[in-house]
């Protein structure tokens, strides 16, 4: 089976400050300023980049990273057009790790190529929009069209905040095909380890609402296996699932043109995204705050804002 792994979790204690003014950054990881600043505050995803996932409550909006993982968006793109996820399952679905979706057991995916590991790539930092504070793990946190990324020595990567779509694979760092999962917890250890490929731009929510199940057995794996008692077998686990079914999965580009949705991000770099980010540095200003924290954002407290387009 192809699983996703399991890091030991460790306790991260966290220090509080009493300054109201962000560290600045080290000499050495300082990012130069954004070099360009869209002339519109906002941007409109791509049809071919643009996927609708409908589960049981409602419409989950994933945007993909193509650009940062050709290769991973590029072979998503293919099964979701060759119906892989219709009818599959959220199968593996962790408290605060991840919901993990697709055909769970190996003998399933013969059919697709292991894909080489794309979790970082060189780029330098033209388009990229810093945070603007010290973060845990990436020696500069920032964004690039809307996708949370760290870098450091003139490589790249996406975060693993909530809302990250990377895909699952063995223990070898280039086999990972078709087993995707997305965040729903600040997963950061992961970051640079597995290759995300895209984010969740709304609905959110309905992953957050799926049960929390853990994948088949080792044990119980034969019985799938069997000729004679896979069919029960199968029955049984889709009962088992049945509030994570995946009802379909489908591109925008592939729908008739009259029907497509269409959604937009805010720029990043952009002056509206400054603004807001700006804003979420002071709470000085609310009475109810004793204490006054540290003007310091959380790069993954802060999503960058998506919505429909309305016509």
């Amino acid at each position: 089976m192809r699983a996703f792994l399991m890091a030991a979790a460790a306790a991260l204690v966290m220090t509080t400050a009493c300054e109201t003014r962000p560290d600045p950054l080290p000499e050495s990881s300082a990012a130069p300023a954004p070099q360009t600043v869209p002339d519109a505050p906002w941007r409109e995803v791509a049809d071919e980049d643009l996927v609708i996932l409908q589960t049981l409550t409602g419409d989950v909006v994933i945007e993909l990273a193509a650009d940062a993982a050709p290769a991973h968006a590029a072979q998503f793109r293919e099964a979701i057009r060759a119906n892989l996820y219709n009818d599959e399952f959220f199968y593996r679905v962790i408290d605060g790790h991840v919901a993990q979706a697709g055909l769970e057991f190996e003998s399933r995916l013969n059919d697709w190529t292991e894909l080489p590991l794309e979790a970082e790539r060189p780029i330098d930092a033209h388009d990229f929009a810093p945070l603007g504070n010290p973060d845990l793990f990436a020696e500069i946190a920032g964004h690039r069209d809307g996708f949370a990324a760290g870098r450091e020595d003139g490589q790249e990567w996406l975060l693993h905040c909530p809302g990250a779509v990377g895909m699952a694979r063995d223990t070898p760092p280039d086999s990972g095909a078709t087993e995707f999962y997305i965040a729903i917890g600040h997963r950061r250890y992961l970051d640079r380890n597995y290759t995300l490929f895209g984010r969740v731009i709304a609905g959110l929510e309905h992953i957050n609402r799926l049960d929390r199940v853990d994948p088949t057995s080792e044990d119980a794996l034969a019985a799938f296996e069997d000729p004679g008692t896979s069919e029960q077998a199968f029955a049984e686990r889709a009962e088992r699932l049945s509030a994570n079914r995946i009802v379909s999965i489908g591109l925008v580009a592939d729908m008739p043109a009259e029907l497509r949705p269409r959604w937009e991000v805010m720029a990043t770099p952009g002056a509206e995204w400054e603004t807001l980010k700006t804003s979420k540095r002071d709470y000085s200003a609310i009475g109810a705050i004793v204490v006054t924290p540290p003007k310091r954002l959380d790069i993954c407290t802060l999503p960058v804002p998506a919505r429909p387009i309305r016509d």
